[in-house]
């Protein structure tokens, strides 16, 4: 009897189940850089979007890979919502798990929510809590090395706050022109004026309105999405003078990406 119950001892405690990895699946870089902030060594996480090949859902193979994953770790993104369906039918199992939750967001004139959260560094704080929160519940194991991770990763976000407050305090800009609202959050964290224009070429009979609003508000910079058609761009900055500045808002780089921005429309 004895025996019996140290046998099944063992095999409840045996190092391989312990330590065994967990494996999670997300779309963007971004959300991997977030969760490998957090994560411990036996977390590892594959990308939808990675840059090192095409994502395709006609892909069988690299679907039923990513698939296979045991979570599903996304941001509600748009793009999220067909790739998530196309999972779960393939993996009745995968646990979808949004790092978003509970977190308040802006709405968009279509009164949609606006899912780009993380280019405001205090929503990052959010979003790192839900990470670490559902990371400790799945490695209850590794719940010391995760929270010694969480903290260390609030305090970098806290860093990334101040140096952007005091890079934009002591700049000029006043805000920018966009032609999405992927840098919603960022304007209203950091008290920036946001011009949403549509992605389109300029119109020969809007550009003294342009002219006029970007002399009054001493509006300079041209936000566009990294590979985007930049001459859309320059249909508003030829006539201002103005400089047009790429973000990738999805880029792994967090912290670099957040810093290269402020810089750039912080000068001119």
């Amino acid at each position: 009897m004895y025996k019996i119950l140290f046998i099944l001892l063992l095999f409840l405690i045996n190092p391989l189940f312990i330590f065994a990895k967990t494996s999670i699946t997300v779309t963007h870089p971004i959300e991997k850089y977030f969760i490998e902030k957090i994560a411990s060594k036996n977390i590892y996480v594959k990308v939808v979007f990675d840059r090192t090949r095409k994502f395709n859902l006609k892909n069988k193979d690299l679907v039923e890979s990513l698939a296979s994953n045991q979570y599903y770790f996304k941001l509600n993104l748009e793009d999220e919502k067909l790739i998530e369906e196309k999972f779960k039918s393939i993996n009745k199992d995968l646990k979808v798990i949004d790092i978003s939750k509970n977190i308040e967001k802006l709405r968009t004139k279509t009164n949609k929510e606006n899912p780009y959260i993380w280019f405001d560094p205090i929503l990052v704080r959010e979003i790192a809590k839900n990470i670490y929160e559902e990371l400790a519940r799945i490695r209850y194991y590794d719940r010391h090395v995760l929270k010694e991770n969480y903290e260390k990763f609030l305090n970098e976000i806290d860093e990334v706050y101040l140096h952007i407050k005091r890079r934009l305090d002591n700049s000029e800009v006043y805000g920018f022109f966009v032609f999405n609202n992927q840098l919603d959050y960022f304007a209203k964290r950091f008290r920036l004026n946001i011009y949403h224009k549509e992605n389109r070429y300029l119109n020969i009979s809007e550009v003294p309105n342009i002219i006029n609003l970007s002399e009054k508000e001493h509006i300079k910079h041209i936000v566009i999405e990294k590979n985007s058609l930049y001459a859309i761009g320059q249909s508003i900055s030829g006539h201002i003078n103005g400089k047009i500045v790429e973000v990738d808002i999805y880029s792994k780089n967090w912290k670099s990406n957040l810093y290269v921005f402020t810089r750039q429309i912080s000068n001119f």
